[in-house]
């Protein structure tokens, strides 16, 4: 039997209640507001840095304004309203009077102080609070409250506080020890979480973080297997503007993609943020970018998760409300369309970093497949480990990620060995200690060039039919940093270096030289075939914001690698995914036109869309309010549709039609 949070529509609201929320409750207004927004999850604190229930646990604080109705009255009250409810704990941090009744659970820094943030402690996460208190208070939360789910905050390895400062990682004597124990080598005094030194301890407590999330899951399904964990059961990000985070268009819906994977086999929980930041957590974003995210999340996971301070009776900044209630009562009307949805992307990008981290070489082909209209899904490449992962895909992109394991290497060349297309950039399989690539048409790396400065990779005129959207453009940017590579004898070699020359004055501004280093180089193998960039062209469009090289890349995806042109013609303005099921297959498109720089804007209407679906026949409607015309040309469904507003769903009824029946 499926589990409660596999056939619940996924519709979160997180509300993070100060402490004097709790002083007024009314649990049915609560609940209520709730179902007439159109939640189906709400995430509701209860435990940790303090309790909302009347705890009998000493080092547990109970928090002093509970005087209106009860946790319980909350969750009872969402209950009847159809509602589940995941408890919010945060044990990241234990307050002031806490550590100096138990100084061993707080976490330490390399000169052995602790990181302690308007009295609120840091603690160390291979300690006894961890380890033991804070099962206790689980024990104790889960007998008294009938919660549906639990969410841990801040659960991290890293130390961090508040103002967007990192810490490092805890230096305490029983990390160091265990450190050792298990590694044999005495860990490195650093505090710079990328300080390469550190690396090698980083992995070691990452390892350690895993183990107790195991061990958590464990607890957790020992109490009640109903009982839904994040990380586990569903998982959950977070897109805000907050800090390094970058105020990025496509942020959600590479969120979305990452905790969704393709089979969406659990719910992608990718919280909106209401607020502006952490020092301003009471005025909302534009409305519009709210709008923008939560169409993004639905049309990349088919979920939606908002994330507010406080009640919605209370929240007095409400102009982002009306956008994310608004896409909640268009998945709630039709729920049945989108239930069981799976990705019907051809493409899979390889992440090496993560939904809080990625590198600009990842979000930049996160563009280029975005604006190129190629759906496409994403996941984490330390998460690649069987070659189901990568089953009915065409094209897996590899982005500049130096080291690969054994079994990385082998579900890879396994999937161009099978018919598959690899296309590999930067530094990818070069890196020292790297699983090599048998499938990738570079035999060695003679050399890496950094800090380049004026080299260009130039198209040839003998290669100029590879290129056609550079037809203007011969010479491309590709950045500082070129691999040097060795081609394999059957590999094809394509672009040829200009070498640095002088840019200055103008009157010197010239190059004669070109040098046989190959820009390109594709192979085939077994049924299959690699091209590998030993360039960075994907971070130099996110970074300049320059269509130049991703010209070149688009010509790569769909001349050289072979990819379907969806939408020729369609503003790169709009996204574009693929989602099925048995009968039908659904076009999501949203429109993202009113990005602005960093400003957010409703979007202008698109109009006269035309969309060409290679071997899909079917009878088309919409969902949102345009109209939209079908006929067959040749094996493929040619679309038109008259006007993109926010967000359009174009469903395809793709089940077999009775004999004699006409086409459209």
């Amino acid at each position: 039997m499926a589990h409660w949070w596999q056939t619940t529509p996924w519709r979160m609201v997180q509300t993070n209640l100060p402490d004097r929320a709790m002083a007024d409750m009314d649990a049915a207004r609560f609940a209520g507001d709730l179902a007439e927004f159109g939640a189906t999850v709400v995430n509701l604190n209860a435990a940790g840095i303090v309790a909302n229930y009347p705890t009998k646990l000493d080092f547990q604080p109970r928090n002093p304004y509970l005087t209106g109705d009860s946790l319980a009255d909350v969750v009872t009250a969402c209950h009847d309203q159809g509602i589940r409810v995941i408890a919010r704990t945060d044990f990241s941090r234990i307050q002031r009077f806490v550590y100096e009744q138990h100084p061993d659970w707080a976490a330490r820094l390399v000169d052995g102080s602790i990181l302690d943030y308007h009295g609120y402690v840091s603690v160390c996460p291979n300690g006894e609070y961890l380890d033991k208190a804070m099962f206790a208070v689980l024990q104790e939360l889960f007998a008294a409250i009938p919660f549906d789910g639990l969410y841990c905050n801040m659960s991290s390895v890293f130390l961090s506080d508040y103002d967007g400062n990192f810490h490092g990682v805890c230096q305490c004597e029983r990390c160091r020890a265990l450190y050792e124990q298990e590694t044999g080598k005495t860990a490195p005094q650093a505090s710079d979480p990328r300080d390469p030194a550190l690396g090698p301890y980083v992995a070691f407590q990452m390892k350690r973080s895993a183990q107790h999330k195991a061990k958590l899951k464990t607890f957790l399904k020992e109490l009640d297997p109903e009982l839904a964990l994040d990380g586990v059961d569903f998982l959950r990000s977070e897109v805000s503007l907050d800090y390094d985070r970058p105020n990025w268009v496509y942020k959600a819906s590479s969120n979305a993609r990452l905790a969704a994977g393709p089979e969406r086999v659990r719910p992608s929980d990718d919280a909106s943020v209401d607020f502006l930041g952490f020092r301003h957590r009471y005025i909302s974003v534009p409305p519009a970018l709210m709008a923008l995210r939560q169409w993004q999340n639905l049309a990349n996971a088919g979920s939606l998760s908002l994330y507010i301070m406080g009640r919605l009776d209370a929240h007095r900044d409400t102009s982002a409300l009306a956008p994310t209630r608004r896409v909640f009562q268009f998945h709630k009307a039709h729920e049945k369309i989108f239930r069981g949805l799976r990705s019907a992307a051809q493409v899979v990008l390889l992440q090496t970093g993560s939904w809080q981290r990625m590198e600009d070489e990842a979000r930049g082909w996160v563009r280029v497949l975005t604006e190129s209209h190629i759906p496409f899904d994403e996941i984490p490449l330390g998460s690649l480990q069987t070659a189901a992962q990568l089953a009915g895909k065409r094209l897996a992109i590899l982005p500049d990620a130096p080291r690969l394991t054994e079994t990385q290497a082998a579900l890879l060349d396994g999937f161009v060995q099978g018919g598959g297309i690899l296309l590999a950039t930067g530094g990818a399989a070069q890196g020292p200690g790297s699983a090599r690539l048998a499938c990738l048409g570079a035999e060695q790396v003679r050399e890496v060039r950094k800090n380049l400065r004026s080299s260009m990779l130039e198209i040839p005129a003998q290669e100029a039919s590879c290129f056609p959207r550079c037809a203007e453009t011969p010479y491309l940017d590709f950045g500082e940093t070129l691999w040097c590579v060795q081609p394999k004898p059957k590999a094809q070699t394509r672009l040829r270096l200009i070498p640095e020359h002088p840019f200055g004055p103008p009157e010197v501004c010239w190059f004669e030289a070109r040098e046989n280093v190959p820009g390109l180089v594709a192979m085939p193998y077994g049924k299959g075939s690699s091209v590998y960039l030993p360039w960075k062209g994907a971070a130099v469009c996110v970074q300049a914001g320059v269509d130049n090289p991703l010209r070149c890349l688009q010509d790569v995806l769909f001349n050289l690698c072979g990819l379907p042109d969806l939408a020729p013609g369609l503003t790169p303005m709009a996204e574009l995914t693929l989602t099925q099921k048995p009968g039908n297959l659904v076009v999501q498109l949203v429109n993202e036109s009113g990005c602005f720089g960093n400003s957010w804007c409703d979007p202008l209407s698109l109009r006269d869309i035309r969309l060409r679906l290679p071997g899909v026949r079917g009878q088309a409607k919409t969902l949102n309010g345009g109209q939209v015309e079908g006929r067959m040309t040749g094996d493929a469904l040619e679309l038109e549709l008259d006007v993109l507003r926010e967000y359009e769903a174009i469903v395809i009824d793709t089940a077999p039609e009775p004999p004699g029946a006409v086409k459209s």
